[in-house]
């Protein structure tokens, strides 16, 4: 498993700005092809283009399905579908990879959002939800970078909390740490899945060292 610096187009933010699973990746329309060829060489994934610039936070995604932001154009949420994986646009605003962390095995959902929807979220995705959140936090989904193996968590978070989330998500190997020199919002500064990782070019000697042993 391999580990990158990158960035996007000057932005190290770059967790925000694409979303990766197993198999497929969405980058944005002006993505460089460097980039491009990095992903898809590094991550073993198929990359599909949209006009979109913040889909990491718009949308959250596992093998299975996806689920996207009401505010998703008509344009970007015809492009995801292009993937052919079950879609669910959910008619209330929530930024959901800021609020539901998921892998293929399980998943956190913030309780900021509404029970009426979670079932639905849930079987889009075809994973069993927790409702949680991440030292108190709603923000689930950006307070934590998993994949199917392993998870980094903010500093803010408890070892009882994290213990328990790693049980949840089936996650071989979990540590606590931040990206970008200290940023505790480590899935904008993250991207990547069990073949490599993806982190900011702004990130530490120290902060790789824990990412290397989460992911590992």
């Amino acid at each position: 498993m391999k580990i990158e610096f990158v960035d996007f187009l000057g932005s190290i933010h770059i967790g925000v700005k694409m979303l990766i699973t197993e198999n497929f990746a969405f980058l944005p329309n002006n993505t460089p092809v460097s980039l491009q060829n990095l992903v898809q060489g590094l991550l073993e994934v198929k990359i599909s283009n949209i006009s979109d610039n913040i889909i990491g936070s718009l949308v959250v995604a596992n093998s299975f399905g996806m689920v996207v932001s009401n505010v998703i154009s008509s344009e970007v949420l015809e492009q995801i579908k292009q993937v052919d994986l079950p879609v669910y646009q959910a008619s209330e605003f929530f930024a959901f990879g800021n609020v539901v962390l998921a892998n293929d095995y399980g998943g956190l959902i913030s309780p900021i959002i509404p029970p009426k929807i979670r079932k639905t979220i849930s079987d889009t995705l075809n994973i069993p939800l927790e409702t949680k959140k991440i030292a108190q936090s709603d923000l689930v989904g950006s307070l934590a970078f998993i994949t199917n193996n392993g998870g980094l968590f903010t500093p803010l978070a408890s070892e009882e909390e994290i213990s328990e989330i790693k049980d949840i998500l089936h996650l071989q190997q979990v540590g606590v740490g931040s990206v970008n020199k200290g940023s505790e919002f480590v899935a904008s500064g993250m991207a990547g899945n069990t073949k490599g990782i993806l982190i900011g070019r702004e990130t530490t000697g120290i902060e790789i060292m824990e990412i290397t042993r989460c992911f590992s």
